[in-house]
């Protein structure tokens, strides 16, 4: 049975928010744009982002549902192909338990419900097609700045490019296949590695390593570690210059910050580490209360890691496709 995709005479399936904590229709934000002042936003856990899509078909940067340390009830119009990732919780349909990190099939008529996660802090929700937004240079991205982007109320709907209405399957909830997607731990203690900044002679490195105390001040553009301050050996002023996403400041007020996507493109605090790529995903899943340790580690380990993890997610979006093939449900 393939894939049914609404057509002009009928009113196209839709997902209604019956609840909503803290939760966005998002993207891989908008990459590309520093020179207009505009940062990249976006998924904050991008490798369970990428992950989710992969697990229904779904081009990797797809839109699709984050939750960040929250619950979140969806009720669903029609049958439809949805894979969930991310924070460690329980979710539930009709109020059975369903899989998270394989794909299954939500039945039309019923609720879903992503509760407050348990360990980690976002949730990602795919649903086949991806979820309508209306993009800004390329992303459906949240942007304060740009004004732009989609937080959901109860009572929003959601339209569907396509279900998967009329494909039966004997036991609704169950994983479609299982397709062998890693299934990350969030431990209250993060580990988070970091290759060296051009700040990082002016401090005793020891001082920095932690743990650090994730505060609940922490966003979109930057995550504040609370802890003694680290003593700089220099006195000079550093002027206001560009930043990539993962530094690692030391702000005189204490503690650390590290920006994160949403980060302004300047800051003019002394940075000893840069966070890895791979990190980042482990910084979007901190729970306010968690410890940071940072784990030093240099360029090429952290590009070998990089490639491991991307090699990871092509081969399970390779085996999803060959399910979804086989079974006429790739649209």
């Amino acid at each position: 049975m393939t894939a049914h995709h609404p057509g002009h005479e009928h009113e196209p399936p839709r997902i209604t928010v019956e609840s909503a904590g803290l939760a966005v229709v998002q993207d891989l934000g908008r990459p590309g744009h520093g020179e207009q002042g505009i940062s990249i936003n976006g998924a904050s856990d991008r490798g369970s982002a990428r992950l989710a899509n992969a697990l229904v078909g779904n081009d990797v940067g797809a839109p699709l549902l984050e939750t960040a340390g929250s619950a979140t009830t969806l009720r669903f119009d029609a049958d439809t192909l949805v894979a969930i990732t991310g924070a460690s919780a329980q979710p539930t349909v009709a109020g059975r338990a369903v899989p998270t990190y394989d794909p299954f099939i939500v039945e039309a008529g019923a609720t879903l419900e992503l509760p407050t996660p348990e360990r980690g802090w976002r949730t990602y929700l795919a649903v086949a097609g991806g979820l309508p937004g209306e993009p800004l240079l390329g992303s459906v991205a949240p942007d304060s700045m740009l004004e732009v982007g989609r937080r959901l109320s109860r009572g929003d709907q959601l339209e569907l490019s396509s279900c998967v209405c009329g494909f039966r399957h004997p036991h609704f909830g169950q994983p479609l296949w299982r397709l062998g997607a890693r299934r990350p731990s969030w431990p209250s203690t993060a580990v988070v590695d970091v290759t060296p900044g051009p700040e990082l002679d002016e401090f005793d490195a020891s001082a920095l390593r932690g743990p650090w105390q994730v505060s609940p001040q922490s966003d979109q553009v930057g995550l504040r570690a609370e802890g003694p301050t680290p003593k700089r050996s220099a006195a000079t002023e550093i002027l206001s210059r560009g930043v990539p996403v993962g530094a690692v400041q030391v702000p005189p007020s204490g503690g650390l910050l590290v920006l994160l996507y949403g980060r302004l493109l300047t800051a003019g605090y002394p940075v000893p580490y840069v966070a890895t790529t791979v990190s980042l995903d482990t910084l979007g899943q901190v729970r306010p209360g968690d410890e940071l340790v940072l784990r030093v580690t240099d360029e090429p380990s952290a590009v070998k890691q990089l490639l491991g993890v991307r090699r990871e997610l092509a081969e399970v979006a390779e085996r999803a496709r060959t399910a979804l093939g086989a079974s006429g449900l790739l649209s």
